[in-house]
């Protein structure tokens, strides 16, 4: 799957979604409030267009989908981030998981500029639909982490251990 497919299946579940200016302006403010707010609507309302878009994709376009999304999630597994936006180990997982929700815009800003992240905004849900629907949708679970491990501190060349 290409990049941009990746993102427009998540810019896809924001526009259907009815919040998505709330979340372009969160996004060019970076107004803590409502960042929060979004926190919350991912994990409950985004939810349930971020799966309609997922059932959309064949079984080789998802498994692609979730190898990109553990990518992105382990690339943002930075102590530098980890800085800004904190949490234990799952917590911290959970925070990548809302900056990847955000989308690409949100992503690529706290990628380029950890201290624009918020402090404990997380999405965990969101994090682990795609295996979720994996599964309801081909009837066999995906083995998690098979390019990338999304787990905090797995990225280690980015953590003083």
């Amino acid at each position: 799957m290409e990049e941009s497919k990746f993102w427009n299946l998540i810019e896809n579940a924001w526009l259907k979604s009815g919040k998505n200016e709330d979340r372009l302006k969160a996004i060019e403010t970076n107004n803590e409030d409502v960042l929060e707010e979004l926190s919350q609507f991912i994990e409950t309302d985004l939810m349930d267009f971020y799966k309609t878009e997922l059932k959309l994709l064949g079984k080789t376009e998802f498994t692609s989908y979730i190898q990109l999304l553990e990518k992105k999630l382990y690339h943002i597994d930075r102590e530098e981030i980890h800085e800004y936006t904190d949490g234990s180990d799952d917590g911290f997982l959970y925070c990548r998981c809302f900056i990847l929700a955000m989308g690409k815009g949100y992503y690529d800003m706290i990628d380029d500029n950890p201290e624009k992240a918020t402090m404990d905004l997380e999405a965990e849900g969101f994090g682990f639909e795609a295996y979720a629907s994996y599964e309801e949708n081909f009837s066999e679970e995906f083995e998690r982490n098979s390019n990338y491990c999304i787990e905090s501190v797995s990225n280690r060349e980015h953590w003083q251990i």
